[in-house]
């Protein structure tokens, strides 16, 4: 199994827990523990598999294929949210030898294709969304922009980005 194939299985059953718990804490507010107890955890599996078949769907890998590259040329992609505005939006991203490309799926309030030239980023960083998922990837351009993607693997995201600007040095 490909490590994008199992982050999308680890994604799915964290959202499913997390959207379990949250839920359920609403239910139990308003309908009382007994009712919570039964219908988080049928909604939290409800909610990841929607999750997990959403991220596998043709249309959104249509949507966020690269068309302009062949697949030879990509080094690493993989699911990713970036940051425009306050939004997070959902897409896929690409390292390839000469640049990072993101490429939102039409689900989003905002669509667009993003793409930063490996010899304008300066240098690579970690954050944590939300203060505490350490899952977030720092890209600080040359010119002082900072473009933020949650990624799966980030250390391997932060590893590869850094091999190819050694090389354009």
């Amino acid at each position: 199994m490909s490590t994008e194939k199992k982050a999308v299985i680890k994604n799915s059953i964290f959202a499913a827990v997390f959207f379990a718990v949250f839920f359920g804490i609403f239910e139990a507010i308003i309908f009382g523990i007994g009712y919570a107890a039964i219908s988080a955890p049928i909604a939290g599996i409800f909610f990841g598999l929607l999750m997990y078949f959403f991220v596998n769907s043709k249309r959104v890998k249509a949507q966020t294929a690269l068309n302009n590259s062949n697949e030879s040329d990509i080094i690493h992609s993989g699911g990713a949210n970036h940051f425009k505005n306050a939004e997070a939006l959902g897409g896929k991203l690409y390292l390839l030898p000469d640049r990072l490309e993101f490429k939102s799926h039409r689900f989003n309030i905002q669509n667009h294709a993003f793409s930063i030239g490996i010899n304008e980023i300066k240098k690579i960083a970690f954050y944590k969304t939300l203060g505490i998922v350490p899952n977030g990837l720092e890209v600080v351009l040359k010119d002082g922009e900072v473009e933020k993607f949650v990624v799966n693997n980030r250390n391997l995201w932060k590893e590869n980005i850094e091999k190819l600007i050694s090389k354009s040095l």
